[in-house]
């Protein structure tokens, strides 16, 4: 605005005559600022709106309604007096006050189906400019949000895999190395010449427990690796028939006999990925049968399974050695045995964890020593 073109009120201010006519006259401005990406809205020291851009009220009826009305008009137009219009005046206030650009984010729902994220400035009139006004920019952040809240998630996320990867690497390394070397030491003994019979037999049983513990391993390591890599298949799972077979594949397991009694309540049909549900039973089954308390005179496991269109609730309970409350927090973390006895490669209950969320699902786990332990698993029906 060229100095000879401008008129002003007695108190220094623009008029809004003078506004209109040099925004008329210069199309070329007006179309430049209305084609901006970003929100720009221009008012008096009054907060009435002198212009207004069409990335800021895309109704042109409605913007050319707004100029010369107040700020107070326009909300009342729109029937609201929200916490926004209040933040967004005494933005405008505080700028008049200090004569310093003002910036702030704000966050909002309003006339929006989901959250908007914004980047307010307020900026004063030009410096040597004698007219008082304030420039107000908006820039829609949403997506810049979206993007730093998915990429701390991300960050959140390889924190996790990186602590993982870590205790993964020793631990499985240990739970690898222990029965080689095991093993490596027997057959030495068993080399000597001077070796009883009975005593290499003895020898050898224990290399066949030592490899069934390397087995048991990798096998853990494989289901691992499988739930973090592959998609999730939903298909008709028949639950009932999984845990009788994982009862009669475990009959003879660890040198344990675990009675099982079922009970089953469904009403629709159970809908989720096969393989890893059959993945969770085995490992909490197995653990029944491994933890059997031997002092008991029968050992049992009672497994509850209710299942409708919404949901598949399964609880686990038995009599077997329980485990300590201080060790109960600790159970579902990653290469940890909730007992003394070391035996299993301490994968099992993490990798129900891992599975069961990896479905959507939640496990709990309660437990006393000496008594038993129960784990509840809850899972979506996944129709």
């Amino acid at each position: 605005m060229k100095e000879s073109d401008s008129t002003s009120n007695k108190d220094g201010t623009v008029s809004l005559e003078e506004y209109n006519r040099v925004l008329s006259e210069n199309r070329l401005l007006r179309a430049v600022l209305n084609q901006l990406p970003s929100e720009l809205v221009v008012v008096d020291t009054d907060l009435r709106y002198l212009f207004v851009n069409k990335a800021a009220v895309k109704d042109h009826e409605i913007r050319e309604w707004m100029i010369g009305k107040t700020d107070t008009e326009f909300w009342e137009r729109k029937n609201r007096n929200s916490d926004l219009s209040i933040k967004r005046r005494e933005g405008c206030l505080e700028v008049i006050r200090t004569q310093q650009d003002l910036q702030f984010e704000e966050s909002f729902h309003i006339g929006t189906p989901q959250e908007k994220h914004y980047i307010r400035l307020h900026r004063p009139s030009l410096a040597g400019s004698e007219h008082d006004y304030i420039i107000v920019y908006g820039q829609d952040i949403t997506e810049l949000k979206k993007s730093e809240e998915q990429l701390r998630a991300q960050n959140t996320e390889l924190e996790k895999v990186n602590h993982e990867l870590d205790q993964f690497v020793y631990s499985a390394s240990h739970n690898l190395r222990a029965p080689l070397l095991s093993v490596q030491g027997l057959l030495g003994l068993i080399e000597e010449e001077e070796t009883e019979t009975a005593t290499r037999k003895r020898f050898i049983g224990e290399i066949h427990k030592s490899i069934s513990r390397l087995d048991a391993t990798i096998r853990d390591i494989i289901d691992y690796s499988k739930n973090a890599r592959l998609p999730i298949e939903p298909v008709p799972v028949n639950v009932e028939q999984l845990i009788r077979n994982t009862h009669e594949d475990l009959r003879f397991y660890e040198g344990n006999s675990v009675s099982l009694e079922l009970i089953m309540e469904q009403s629709a049909i159970f809908h989720s990925d096969e393989r890893r549900i059959k993945s969770i039973i085995h490992n909490i089954m197995s653990n029944s049968v491994k933890y059997a308390d031997s002092t008991k005179e029968q050992c049992w496991l009672q497994i509850n399974v209710h299942v409708d269109d919404q949901h598949c609730h399964l609880t686990f309970t038995d009599n077997g050695q329980g485990i300590s409350p201080e060790n109960q927090t600790k159970v579902f973390d990653m290469f940890y045995r909730g007992t003394a006895q070391r035996s299993g490669s301490g994968l099992g209950l993490y990798i129900v964890k891992e599975m069961t969320e990896r479905i959507g699902g939640t496990v709990s786990l309660q437990s006393t020593p000496q008594k038993g332990t129960t784990v509840t698993i809850d899972l979506p029906n996944l129709r």
